[in-house]
């Protein structure tokens, strides 16, 4: 739901290895390999190296966490980074890094806090970071920051209803301003949604989505109605 507006949601090929401890309170470690992708979009007939790949070196992450809480109420914090390399237009390696923070918490026996955010540059390949900037003037990486944070309730045990926002904001410097062209400065995004279960698995969904761009030029609304249907296992 917050695509390009605090969530870094791209899932990419990795190999990923971990260690957890037991108990009430679990304490763990991440480390992946992942296949270094630049965000960039293939031509018509263009299959060659994307400029993350151009650079022969996969991208690196580690996250550091702590899990509490039952399997019906799971709390945890995390903290990761994260590092890579893009080839600007003059095959002149750029960096790629990132820290990010998640949070579940919740908050008496209904209620559950969710929430994200990070700080980097050149993140358009992990799924919209920089709002799909990843390089800008003279190659510069778009440093960029954002984040999102939701709160549901349990209303009964079969309606859910919740409400969350998000936004990211890429550095203006870092950006070409007209007549170089029209860049993207700022986006936001609200929802607000209700979740129905009538019967045994099947899940009814409704969400209402708004999402302002902020441009060097301007700035655009769109609005969505959405309405899910779907079986949970």
């Amino acid at each position: 739901g917050f695509a390009s507006a605090g969530n870094l949601w791209l899932w990419l090929p990795q190999v990923r290895g971990a260690m957890h401890s037991t108990g009430r309170v679990r304490v763990g470690a991440e480390a992946a390999v992942l296949a270094p992708t630049s965000g960039d979009p293939n031509n018509l007939f263009d299959t060659g190296f994307d400029p993350a790949e151009r650079t022969g070196t996969p991208y690196l992450q580690g996250l550091l966490r702590v899990d509490w809480g039952e399997d019906e109420r799971p709390a945890g914090i995390a903290l990761g980074y994260h590092t890579g390399r893009i080839a600007d237009a003059n095959d002149v390696d750029r960096t790629s890094s990132a820290v990010a923070a998640t949070l579940r918490l919740p908050l008496g026996s209904r209620i559950e806090l969710r929430g994200e955010a990070f700080d980097g540059q050149a993140l358009r390949g992990l799924g919209g970071g920089g709002i799909g900037q990843g390089l800008g003037l003279n190659g510069t990486p778009v440093r960029s920051r954002g984040g999102w944070a939701q709160l549901n309730v349990q209303a009964t045990p079969r309606l859910l209803i919740g409400a969350g926002s998000g936004f990211d904001d890429p550095e203006d410097a870092d950006l070409a301003i007209p007549p170089a062209g029209n860049s993207r400065l700022r986006n936001v995004t609200t929802e607000g949604h209700v979740h129905w279960r009538p019967a045994g698995p099947i899940v009814l969904g409704f969400e209402w989505r708004q999402t302002e761009t902020t441009y060097s030029a301007g700035s655009n609304t769109n609005r969505h109605l959405n309405l899910a249907f779907g079986f949970e296992f």
